[in-house]
Formats: C-alpha cells, sequence, structure tokens
C-alpha cells in the first residue's frame, strides 16, 4: 500500500468518525449514531438497555430492582435475592443489531456494612452497526469495491451492590424505615470500526438508593459512563457520562395488584443536554405488568409502551418506542430466576415490591393424650374417692 492511498484511508476514518458525530438519525434508533453538537462516541452507552425500563420511559434510576439494574443504578441490584440471568435483543435501524446476556446473584457472604449480602452481577453488551460498501479508485482508475463491518462495539461490565443503612428515624412523628444501598460498576469497552480501526476505554459507573419500604418511596440517583474517553487513530472521543436523579412511589390497588410510578431527569454533561422521563408501571395479579412511559426534552422525545409476561420463574418483557416518525426501537427480553435457591440471611423488606419466597415449616402433630383408664365394677382402687355401691 503505498504513502497516498494510506493518507486517504486515514481520511476516509476521520470523516466517517465526523459523519457518525453530526448524523441527524436520533440515537435510539441505532445504538452507533448521535445527534447534535458536542455529541460523544460510544452511544450504546446512552441507548436504554432493558424492556422495562424502556416500556417506562427510561425512568427506572429509582426503580432499579432487578438484574437490569446494572445500566441504570448498580446500587439496587442489592435486591436480587436468588440468582437471575437475562437475555436480550435490541432491534436497531436498518440491519443494525444489539444483544445484551446478564448474569447476577447474591453473595454467599456478608458485605462492607456487615448488614446483608450483596450482590454481584456481569453483563456483556454486543451492537453491530450493520455493513457498508467502501469504494476505491486505483491508480489505473477503476474502481473496486468491498463490504465492511460499518462499526462493532462490546461493552462488558462487573457491577456490585449492597445495604450500607438501615434503621428508624423519628421525622416530625413519623417512624420512617429507611434503606439505604450504594452500587458500583466498572466497563470494559472495545469499539470497532471499518474491521480495522480498534479502540478501548474504562468508564465507571456510582449508584445510590434511598428507601422507605413502609411508604413504598424510593430515591435514586446515579452516575453512568465516567471515564476520559476512547481514542481512535489521533482522536480522543468522551464518552456520554450521564448523571441520573429520579423518585419513584410503588402503592397496592386491588388484591394482588400494585402501581408503581417514576420520575426521573437526566443530564448529559459531555454533551450540554437534559431529558425528563416519566414512567408508569402497573402489575396485574403478580402475572400481567402494563407499562408506559415519556420522554421529553430531549431529541428522541415521545410515548414508550411496554408488556411484562411472568409464568413461574420465568418473564418475558417487550417495549417499543412511538415517539420516532421514521422508525419505532423494539427490544424484547427473556429472563430466568433460580427460586430454588434461598439465600437465607437476605430478606426483602419492600412491602409492594415482589417479595422473597418464604420458606414453609411444618409443624409437628400434636401428640394425643392418653384417655383415663375405666376400673372394672367390683373393685375399689386404692386412694380412690369413688366406689361402687352393690
Amino acid at each position: 500500500m503505498n504513502t497516498l492511498t494510506h493518507n486517504r484511508k486515514h481520511a476516509f476514518v476521520l470523516v466517517f468518525l465526523f459523519a457518525l458525530t453530526l448524523c441527524p438519525i436520533p440515537s435510539t434508533l441505532t445504538p452507533v449514531f448521535a445527534s447534535g453538537s458536542g455529541a460523544t462516541a460510544m452511544q450504546i452507552l446512552k441507548t436504554d438497555l432493558s424492556p422495562r425500563a424502556m416500556g417506562m420511559g427510561g425512568s427506572f434510576v429509582a426503580v432499579a430492582d432487578d438484574i437490569y439494574a446494572i445500566n441504570y443504578n448498580p446500587a439496587g441490584l442489592a435486591q436480587l435475592y436468588v440468582p437471575e440471568v437475562s437475555a436480550m435483543m435490541f432491534s436497531g435501524f436498518g440491519d443494525s443489531q444489539l444483544q445484551s446476556l446478564a448474569i447476577g446473584m447474591p453473595m454467599p457472604f456478608l458485605g462492607l456494612a456487615r448488614l446483608a449480602k450483596p450482590a454481584m452481577t456481569v453483563s456483556a453488551v454486543f451492537s453491530d452497526a450493520g455493513r457498508l460498501t467502501w469504494r476505491t479508485i486505483n491508480g489505473d482508475g477503476t474502481v473496486s469495491s468491498s463490504d465492511l463491518d460499518a462499526q462493532v462495539d462490546k461493552v462488558i461490565t462487573i457491577s456490585y451492590g449492597e445495604k450500607v443503612y438501615s434503621n428508624e428515624v423519628n421525622i416530625e412523628g413519623y417512624n420512617a424505615k429507611i434503606e439505604q444501598y450504594l452500587g458500583m460498576s466498572v466497563k470494559y469497552i472495545n469499539s470497532k470500526m471499518l474491521q480495522k480501526y480498534s479502540a478501548s476505554a474504562f468508564a465507571f459507573d456510582g449508584g445510590w438508593l434511598l428507601m422507605e419500604p413502609k411508604l413504598g418511596l424510593t430515591l435514586g440517583a446515579g452516575l453512568a459512563n465516567y471515564g476520559v474517553g476512547i481514542r481512535y487513530l489521533r482522536e480522543t472521543e468522551k464518552l456520554p457520562t450521564i448523571v441520573r436523579l429520579g423518585v419513584a412511589l410503588q402503592r397496592p390497588t386491588l388484591m394482588d395488584e400494585s402501581a408503581l410510578i417514576s420520575v426521573e431527569a437526566d443530564f448529559h454533561t459531555n454533551e450540554a443536554k437534559k431529558s425528563l422521563r416519566f414512567g408508569l408501571e402497573y402489575h396485574f395479579e403478580k402475572v400481567f405488568n402494563v407499562r408506559v412511559g415519556y420522554k421529553t426534552l430531549e431529541d428522541n422525545k415521545g410515548l414508550t409502551v411496554g408488556l411484562g409476561v411472568r409464568y413461574n420463574d420465568m418473564t418475558l418483557d417487550f417495549a417499543v418506542g412511538l415517539g420516532n416518525e421514521v422508525f419505532n426501537a423494539s427490544q424484547l427480553a427473556l429472563s430466568y430466576k433460580f427460586n430454588g435457591y434461598v439465600n437465607t440471611a437476605y430478606k426483602r423488606k419492600v412491602n409492594y415490591k415482589e417479595s422473597e419466597p418464604e420458606r414453609k415449616t411444618v409443624s409437628p402433630a400434636p401428640k394425643a393424650k392418653p384417655l383415663p383408664k375405666k376400673s372394672p365394677p367390683g373393685e375399689n382402687p386404692k386412694n380412690s374417692d369413688f366406689f361402687w355401691i352393690d
């Protein structure tokens, strides 16, 4: 390869990066495109990676009570009481694809605060932006072309969450039960463009939850994708750092039904953008979950809807965004909880959320009292107050 051809390839890569940065397609249509000034690399890190969260408009930092808390608030992982595994598929724009696999479980030891057993989760996210045709003008004037992967991204995350505080606090005569959780994540990020140009980086997440179980009230805060950036060739692109603040309230309605309402504000520090999200989830008889959400103050604003179905230990979740004029992104996830595993040292305190299955204890049958013996007629027992009269 001569120097001119080599420089052309480098120039093409720089133009390709610039085009990705300024592409007007909304980010949730495909996980690799960004939009607007000050956009960052690795837009996959901004995508809602949970059908349940997506159905609630992405308002999940204060909910964070399942395995997908790893993507929003790692502190919520401390609420995992049995091992759980989940696989998710994201339907993107064109031939772009995204898949995710997560495995989490409570640990068999007490956490650093010595209050309860913590939980750890590992997840892997794979994103493919599709293929493009690269045409090159040769020295003799002919044109050669080849099909290449536009961009392939991988994100490996390890998360840890535990309960760090539990106590009763008197607030104006109300005896509140306060529980606090902390969590953190470490991410390894790898991106490869045009099957040749590769870049890697590390990022960190942090999260905090405060819960009042008797009221069903939760406050949540999270910091996502904090790192130095990712370097392509000679250019270093910033990561999409996000600060999330939210509140959630879950209350019972009828029988085994309940309603969960959440509100969240997101601040994209490296892009000077913000987002306001609202979510509602209604539980029907612990089997069906209907979700609706709305996102505003962002490019990809609009309505989202979702549905969850649970059968024994298995859950199927689906969500779709309805706010885009060109394409409606959708997600599908299948999760399984190993309820045969019981963590005896941990019991959830949340009143209106799914509680840990209790092991049944069988009480011993009461012993039958012996019946009094009757004396035969004509026999006068010794020291008896009763006797027979003939």
